[in-house]
């Protein structure tokens, strides 16, 4: 079966595709070194617009069937192993969803519209009111702060949400629409010091997350997949706090936790993904080992040196690095650099390991 997949990093996608079999076509704006490697044939995007793509599609010949990634998914195409586009209006929609979760009475922070929020409860969580992340989230921690967000031109595009103190953590599940199977919880990696400055980026994951709400997780996941009708790979996220799980968003496409998912259960996620659009889903993941992954992200503009090339070239041969960028690429502040990975006994072997992981590699920046 031959497959294009197509993102703005496509690397975890089509490396899950090729371990399973597929012969497998990637446009991307990253064009990573080892997506190269495991992809067929790539192409890369840059700022391609969306009436190009479609064109630049047709040099791969036929294909069975395409993945879009986040951003991409409006783009038309009769093979594609996507949600329908109208539950991914409905989910990618943090505002509706919130009122969707009220109605089914489900634990979710109040959530309004950030030119509507009173501030009544501080601190607040700002966030758009599409996309993912956490790049653009903040805090506002009083009414000053508030208003001064509130000023802005683009206030629309954002909520206001009562924030939640807790564990991040997700639900990977595969859905058929009419039935779904969570394969792994994991937990996120939101903020971390040593990986970045943004204080709500997504940095990773580790997998297994071990709870004694794992139960609770679960339903609500099966609940709201079913609810949508998901197909596919999708993920639920929640935060853990000490009284049980809130429900935060959906993700109705490829998570992060990909990677750390297949690690961790031996299960192959693109795979389970095609197998569930045909109605079949897969048993229950079972952990044979903690996995983790650690995503850099540069704090200054930096040009992607021989130094850090070749050492990140290094860790990727031995396993210990993925998303490897090509030499003389420049990262813009706040891009991810590239992702550190490892496997252990136990969590906390498997965070010393990516802690070092990255030290070691964050030594060869060189900054412009």
């Amino acid at each position: 079966m031959k497959v294009l997949v197509i993102g703005n990093s496509t690397r975890s996608v089509v490396c899950s595709a090729k371990r399973a079999g597929y012969t497998v076509y990637s446009l991307d704006r990253f064009h990573d070194v080892d997506m190269q490697e495991c992809s067929d044939k790539s192409g890369f995007l840059g700022n391609t617009p969306d009436e190009k793509i479609l064109e630049l599609s047709a040099s791969f010949g036929k294909f069975d069937a395409v993945v879009l990634g986040p951003g991409f998914e409006k783009l038309k195409f009769k093979n594609a192993l996507n949600n329908n586009p109208k539950v991914l209006e409905e989910v990618n929609d943090k505002l509706n969803i919130a009122r969707k979760f009220v109605s089914m009475d489900l634990p979710h922070p109040d959530t309004e519209l950030l030119a509507d929020a009173k501030g009544e409860k501080f601190p607040l969580m700002i966030k758009p009111i599409s996309g993912s992340g956490g790049m653009l989230n903040t805090m506002v921690k009083n009414e000053a702060e508030l208003e001064e967000l509130k000023s802005r031109k683009n206030v629309s595009n954002f909520i206001a949400q009562e924030f939640i103190e807790g564990i991040p953590c997700s639900t990977s599940l595969i859905s058929t629409g009419d039935d779904a199977v969570v394969v792994a919880l994991n937990e996120q990696l939101i903020g971390i010091p040593w990986l970045t400055r943004l204080p709500f980026a997504y940095c990773g994951n580790i997998t297994p997350f071990h709870t004694e709400f794992r139960d609770e997780m679960i339903k609500y996941a099966k609940q709201i997949a079913l609810e949508f009708g998901l197909v596919g790979s999708n993920g639920v996220d929640f935060i853990l706090t000490e009284k049980g799980v809130v429900v935060i968003e959906i993700n109705p496409r490829f998570q992060g936790s990909i990677d750390t998912v297949e690690l961790s259960c031996g299960i192959n996620i693109f795979d389970a993904h095609v197998r569930s659009f045909k109605g079949e889903l897969p048993e229950a993941g079972k952990y044979v080992r903690f996995a983790g992954k650690a995503i850099i992200y540069a704090n200054e503009n930096l040009v992607v040196n021989e130094k850090l090339h070749e050492g990140l070239i290094e860790c990727m041969r031995m396993n210990r690095a993925a998303d490897v960028p090509e030499a003389g690429r420049i990262i813009q502040p706040d891009e991810p650099v590239a992702t550190m990975i490892g496997t252990g006994k136990s969590r906390k072997s498997v965070m010393e390991k990516l802690f070092s992981y990255a030290h070691n590699i964050g030594g060869k920046f060189k900054v412009q």
